[in-house]
């Protein structure tokens, strides 16, 4: 099953949540507002903030923002800010995995195709477009790179 995981998918939701808060949000506003639990945010803040998807800001009116606007922010970005980088399969990894079978396996070089095509389409979705109903697929559809040796 391809999914990404459970703490990358409450990312999203708390990224999407703030993107919406024109003041500082606190850690107990954003409790309210996506009904995780403290210890969780914590974690997921520390690792937008050390991915510079959101500022922090300390003192006692001090929260988080957004780093950039929603417009700007891809939901790869925040998928790969907590799991690291998109790879559906060991080789398709940026540093070739621990694939056993990698220097003779046939597939390898479509999974890297397939991983690059996944990777696209997450890269061109962006948090404001996460909250459009219906997503506009046509755009998202003229977005993705064409790859090489693909025909029309």
């Amino acid at each position: 099953m391809i999914r990404i995981s459970r703490m990358a998918d409450y990312a999203l939701l708390v990224v999407f949540k703030m993107r919406s808060c024109e003041q500082l949000v606190t850690l107990d506003r954003l409790c309210e507002l996506t009904r995780l639990p403290l210890p969780t945010l914590r974690k997921l803040m520390r690792a937008l903030t050390h991915n510079d998807l959101v500022k922090s800001v300390r003192g006692p009116r001090g929260g988080y923002k957004l780093s950039s606007q929603p417009d700007q922010i891809s939901i790869a970005e925040i998928i790969e800010a907590i799991d690291g980088p998109i790879a559906l399969t060991e080789c398709a990894k940026s540093d070739g995995g621990d694939c056993q079978i990698a220097s003779t396996c046939e597939l390898k070089e479509n999974w890297n195709i397939v991983n690059r095509l996944i990777s696209n389409a997450l890269h061109n979705v962006t948090l404001d477009a996460m909250g459009n109903m219906p997503m506009d697929v046509k755009r998202l559809k003229s977005a993705l790179v064409k790859l090489p040796n693909q025909s029309s």
